[in-house]
């Protein structure tokens, strides 16, 4: 998921508190005005009030930006400087009805910036980065604002709040004193600093990123260089090379959907060497090497937690989620790290025994690793990818995902045409409730661009909520799969489909959300607990309620054979392993670079290699993200917070057992518990409550471990 926390430099909760409502609404005198200077700041006379994309050029986001801040900056003068008694509504509720045009205005900028970019957006992003960060740091640090926010802090229980208000004046006021607000004015000043320098680099790491995916590509210049290969992907790599005018019979990208297949059926050992160096090495050469970012980020980053109270940057993000310490985290990553290496091991001897049989006598590499597990899993299970993905059509996962949600949650999806969107390849649905009513609307953007960033995400374009008015929130997501030639399927392996589940979960968690204040809306929930709605949606897509109604041959229309299916649920817990460990190296990692208390290593090549030796990762698998391309952490959302997903798994799980234990995959009861206490109640809640809510209890690690065959 990239939930933007566009104001960076601040906790979510407290920066969605300080931005207000996501509302596309303005006076008609003030529209009027508007719309003779900047379209950004005028009334969004469009279906369901979309951004009108058309008319955005990258020379109206900055004076936009400017005017809104400026216009923020106001209404939060006018609370701060309010004679009267301060009060929940005068205060919190005033700050959560503030900052609207700031917040339209930068929910379309840094979703263009991710989905469909340029170098003059890019150009404008560098630079209104450190201004949004000064402009945050006005905020959390002014003393006459958080004054006021104290005054209903300390007399909350006296006011007679509802719970969800007592939870946004508690997030608020801790939101504000993590921003600094309790710091001398020298203090002060230096976060503020290091805020801004943070949102600029933290910038151009990401650009170096697009830039080193971009420009990498290793050309199949010959029918030999294509063997291995299905039809599908080498009219993929044939229409990429047209796509991106290389002179090459075709063309194997840094898209995920372009270089895992690759590396998974090649059989040009050679080449898929040079692929998978190609990943490895993005953010780590030329003129976008990220290396010397990341010493400069992670030491900012301990020295704004030390002036903040904490040793280390990592105790100072985690004592704001679910896991309160880094001792916690790192507890729950070595236990399912053991039982992940141990199989891990198991698995590469009977890679090795498979890759003696072409002739590798040296032992796998890690760029062997996809290639080999793919035969073993043939072998073992009998499933070949190639033969499974013709059942996978995209379209028809499209229709699975909305149906999974009307059987879960009773909503219903129609496909809308002439809806605004940034690029030709959205698709727009309306999206209706249990009642009929209109309740959201969603929008798909699933192929890969060299405008696009790598990878998969879900976000808004304008949140739920029902402070000003009925708020219906437009969310969507982004996927990277690679674009077939003019009359061809798009089809995904099962890996594509259950991200394509994974990222609508959290678009569900977004359309279902059901509060009344913008910054307790759908994911704006505590990091460790953001992916537990997203990875709990992924099991529906191997259950045989969902394939065997919509896993039908793109060419026939027959369902999945029934033997195949098995094969393929069978093989789910294969290479479980490897997929845990690539993973978890990665979280290790960021977790340990932000529990430093000294300054940071130069030589971050030596650093991550000192942290994964220690651990004992084998040399035939490979982090799943570098240092130099690991957005997550460096960038800035996931900061010694790529623990989550694991943390999430443990509550996925256990979650999903719920109803397996009733035999009913869409049982009525387990589902409206589901919907009520974690995919609509948004951050109004304790999350270990409202899990409590939903399963009667705590979870354990135990079923994580089961589900993914995990054991030491």
């Amino acid at each position: 998921m990239r939930r933007r926390n566009f104001l960076s430099g601040s906790v979510a909760a407290a920066s969605t508190a300080i931005i207000g409502s996501n509302i596309m609404l303005s006076t008609t005198a003030e529209a009027a005005t508007r719309s003779n200077i900047n379209p950004l700041l005028a009334a969004w006379n469009t279906p369901f009030g979309v951004p009108p994309f058309s008319r955005f050029r990258p020379s109206h986001f900055k004076p936009a930006f400017i005017t809104s801040m400026a216009s923020h900056k106001r209404e939060l003068a006018a609370i701060s400087s309010n004679r009267n008694d301060a009060t929940f509504d005068n205060v919190i509720g005033a700050m959560e009805r503030a900052g609207a045009d700031l917040t339209k205005v930068a929910y379309v900028f840094f979703h263009l910036t991710g989905a469909h970019t340029n170098p003059q957006l890019q150009a404008v992003e560098g630079e209104i980065a450190a201004k949004l960060s000064a402009h945050q740091s006005s905020i959390t640090q002014d003393p006459l604002l958080f004054g006021k926010i104290r005054s209903v802090y300390q007399r909350r229980n006296s006011l007679n709040l509802n719970p969800a208000q007592m939870r946004l004046v508690e997030r608020t006021y801790k939101g504000f004193v993590r921003g600094g607000a309790m710091l001398d004015a020298t203090a002060k000043t230096r976060v503020a600093a290091i805020d801004g320098r943070l949102a600029e680099i933290q910038v151009k790491f990401a650009q170096n990123v697009l830039a080193g995916q971009s420009s990498f590509n290793v050309p199949l210049r010959t029918e030999a260089d294509f063997a291995g290969l299905d039809a599908s992907q080498i009219d993929a790599a044939k229409a990429a090379a047209r796509e991106r005018h290389v002179d090459a019979m075709g063309i194997i990208t840094l898209s995920r959907s372009s270089f895992e297949p690759f590396l998974t059926n090649s059989t040009r050992r050679d080449l898929r060497e040079q692929v998978q160096k190609g990943w490895m090495a993005v953010g780590s050469t030329g003129s976008a090497d990220n290396r010397p970012l990341i010493t400069e980020i992670v030491n900012l980053r301990t020295e704004k937690a030390k002036l903040l109270g904490f040793p280390s940057f990592a105790a100072f993000q985690l004592d704001d989620t679910m896991a309160k310490t880094p001792q916690n985290a790192m507890n729950m990553m070595e236990r399912v790290w053991a039982a992940s290496l141990a199989t891990a091991k198991r698995e590469r001897d009977a890679l090795n025994e498979n890759a003696r049989a072409d002739g590798v006598t040296d032992g796998i590499k890690s760029w062997d690793w996809w290639h080999y597990a793919e035969k073993v899993r043939k072998a073992r299970f009998d499933v070949d990818e190639n033969e499974t993905k013709p059942y996978f059509e995209l379209g028809k996962m499209i229709e699975a995902i909305h149906y999974n949600a009307g059987q879960l949650f009773g909503i219903r999806f129609v496909k809308k045409d002439n809806i605004p969107s940034w690029h030709p390849d959205v698709v727009a649905y309306e999206v209706y409730d249990d009642s009929n009513k209109l309740m959201a609307m969603w929008l798909g953007d699933f192929y890969t661009r060299p405008s696009k960033q790598s990878g998969a995400w879900m976000s808004s374009l304008r949140d739920q909520q029902r402070l000003v008015g009925d708020i219906k929130p437009i969310v969507f997501n982004v996927c990277n799969y690679t674009k077939p030639s003019a009359g061809n399927p798009t089809l995904l392996s099962f890996d594509d489909v259950t991200t394509l589940f994974h990222e609508f979960g959290h678009a569900l968690h977004g359309m279902l959300s059901n509060v009344t204040y913008p910054s307790q809306s759908g994911t704006s929930v505590l990091r460790d607990f953001v992916e537990f709605p997203s990875q709990m949606l992924e099991h529906w897509a191997a259950t045989p309620e969902i394939l065997n109604r919509f896993a039908k041959h793109y060419q026939t229309q027959a369902v999945i054979p029934q033997e195949l299916l098995t094969k393929l649920l069978n093989a789910q817990k294969f290479n479980q392993g490897w997929t845990t460990t690539e993973y978890l190296s990665a979280a290790i990692m960021d977790m340990q670079m932000h529990m430093i208390t000294d300054a940071a290593p130069t030589d971050v090549d030596a650093w991550e290699k000192q942290i994964l030796d220690r651990f004992g990762l084998i040399p035939e698998i490979v982090v799943r993200y570098r240092p130099g391309y690991f957005k997550h952490t460096f960038e800035g959302g996931y900061a010694a917070g790529y623990y989550s997903y694991i943390w999430a798994a443990v509550l996925e799980t256990d979650a999903f057992n719920a109803f397996k234990e009733t035999g009913n995959v869409y049982d009525p009861g387990v589902a409206a518990r589901l919907k009520q206490h974690i995919f609509a109640s948004g951050g109004t809640m304790d999350p270990m409550e409202a899990y409590i809510a939903f399963r009667g209890r705590e979870p354990g690690v135990e079923s994580l471990l089961e589900h993914r065959g995990l054991s030491v």
